[in-house]
């Protein structure tokens, strides 16, 4: 396994073990799932700037906790056909501690819960780290809604750029509704990044699932098995200009 593979969950185990100590009997949920991926239209993988195939394994744990909450996600993924196939792997780890660890108090108002939070961002010769607050809302029907404000810096780049410190924006939501006996769930998130340099442009990545919960409809546990579609719209992927990503992915995903 990869050595940023190893780094990403050593991150997330000691962030969880620093805050266990003082919050023993806390109260929430964890949740593990492997999604299964096949899509086009992915840009800088096997065809370099042109589009390609893609096939991914994505696995991605939460944690939540009084204390905050951990996420983090790993993409195992491999381009194109034959012969010209193309591995490679990609993950982010974040770590955000409830403001009622500094004594805020939120009521069933609109806010939530202010959070500050932490992130690595590491693939192949690739790593960005973040830190910033997160506010999360209360809104009916909404199992999450968060929006995050982030310092975002570059420590290694793919491309050998000089690169600027710069600002990420994150908005997560998560939206289950029924349409008759059929269970669905609407989510996703949209990150707004910040020019980091002359050449280096502005992105945007927005990125929904839609998903059917084919488990239930078979009369087994809601949640467990759903399969789905993702959209990815990648703006400027990389910072480059006009490289921009407009991919399809039909999924699995199968929860532990």
């Amino acid at each position: 396994m990869k050595k940023y593979m190893k780094s990403l969950l050593a991150a997330g185990a000691l962030a969880v073990s620093a805050a266990m100590p003082q919050t023993a009997a806390a109260q929430g949920f964890s949740s593990t799932e492997v999604q299964l991926h096949q899509g086009d239209g992915y840009l800088f993988g096997r065809n370099g700037i042109n589009e390609t195939s893609r096939t991914t394994v994505t696995l991605d744990h939460i944690t939540v906790r009084d204390w905050g909450d951990l996420f983090f996600f790993v993409d195992f993924f491999s381009d194109g056909d034959g012969t010209g196939r193309k591995s490679d792997q990609y993950g982010e780890i974040y770590v955000h501690f409830s403001g009622r660890n500094a004594g805020l108090s939120f009521g069933d108002g609109l806010i939530k819960d202010v959070a500050l939070g932490a992130s690595i961002n590491q693939g192949t010769d690739f790593t960005a780290a973040l830190i910033g607050p997160r506010v999360s809302f209360n809104v009916p029907g909404f199992r999450v809604l968060s929006l995050g404000l982030y310092a975002y810096d570059t420590v290694t780049d793919p491309f050998d750029r000089d690169l600027d410190t710069t600002y990420q924006a994150t908005v997560v939501w998560d939206r289950p509704f029924d349409i008759g006996s059929q269970k669905f769930l609407f989510k996703g998130f949209v990150d707004f990044i910040g020019e980091r340099g002359q050449g280096v442009d502005n992105q945007i990545l927005f990125s929904p699932q839609l998903r059917w919960d084919a488990g239930h409809a078979m009369g087994k546990k809601p949640g467990v098995f759903q399969i789905g579609l993702e959209y990815n719209h990648f703006e400027n992927k990389f910072g480059v200009t006009s490289a921009d990503e407009d991919s399809l992915s039909l999924f699995a995903a199968f929860k532990f």
